[in-house]
């Protein structure tokens, strides 16, 4: 039996359709992580424990430390009681307990409590993931059509990506499952290409269609940029995180994937056609 936290966020919601089509036992968590009751019965019979949930999306050093660090700590003791056989987890790439940024700090410090949990763990670092629903590729659309004539590229957009589309991160993650050689090792994952943000803009308004003078910004306001839109933006929800990810490089190995799971990962131009879906750009505007 696979037991999933956060299933019904982005990731989760991938896992899911994928978990169905392989034929896999699994149920989703419903409750909240700080209800040890509710956890300890429904760990009863888990042999594995994929942690999704977290707080990154609602932009709150506050949640960060109750859902992704308390949580996650809560989450494995009970897991530890159950006899939970394997911990799966996700990360991101600069993730560190030290770190100046509160979501990669936070990651950091979940990273330490998995490696000290005492349950067999794997821990899957990514870059940027982006997919249909996503908080990353529609953010940056979105942007570009509430800032008509313009699209708001923060620092020049000349930090260096490697998005990875979600579904290849479930295809890793779901066959990591049954790697033994995978066991209490931290995985890096990256995308199909090496480009810095500024590309990541220019290739969604050239899929989309839309023509935009692109506009740098420097990092530090654009933080703050972030913060007013979370303070009024419905959809997307534009947290406060999403500059950080361009402080530093979001970038690994590049045959890093392919040589831990023996495929190459999708191209980001070649993938985001689910941009054009009908009734996007007016659900994305009309908020």
């Amino acid at each position: 039996m696979i037991f999933v936290t956060g299933a019904t966020g982005f990731i989760g919601r991938a896992l899911g359709r994928a978990l169905d089509g392989g034929g896999h036992t699994w149920r989703p968590y419903s409750g909240r992580l700080n209800e040890p009751e509710k956890l300890r019965a429904e760990l009863e019979g888990v042999e594995t424990v994929i942690h999704l949930a977290g707080a990154e999306a609602r932009g709150s050093n506050r949640l960060l430390l109750h859902v992704d660090v308390e949580g996650t700590q809560r989450l494995i003791e009970e897991a530890r009681r159950a006899g939970v056989g394997r911990l799966v987890v996700p990360s991101r790439l600069n993730a560190d307990p030290h770190s100046m940024h509160p979501l990669l700090r936070a990651k950091g410090e979940v990273e330490r409590l998995v490696r000290q949990g005492g349950i067999p763990y794997t821990i899957l670092r990514t870059a940027t993931l982006f997919g249909r629903d996503d908080r990353f590729s529609e953010i940056i659309y979105s942007l570009a059509l509430w800032s008509w004539p313009l699209a708001w590229v923060p620092g020049g957009g000349k930090t260096p990506m490697q998005p990875l589309w979600v579904e290849d991160y479930i295809h890793c993650l779901i066959h990591s499952l049954n790697r033994p050689d995978v066991v209490n090792r931290t995985l890096t994952l990256g995308g199909g290409d090496l480009i810095n943000y500024r590309q990541i803009v220019q290739t969604i308004l050239h899929v989309t269609g839309q023509k935009r003078l692109l506009f740098p910004l420097p990092l530090t306001p654009s933080r703050r940029v972030a913060r007013l839109l979370l303070g009024w933006w419905y959809w997307p929800p534009v947290s406060r995180y999403f500059t950080d990810r361009l402080f530093m490089p979001d970038v690994t190995d590049q045959d890093g994937v392919q040589r831990l799971f023996g495929f190459r990962p999708a191209r980001f131009g070649e993938t985001i056609t689910y941009l054009n879906r009908p009734g996007l750009r007016w659900r994305l505007f009309r908020h």
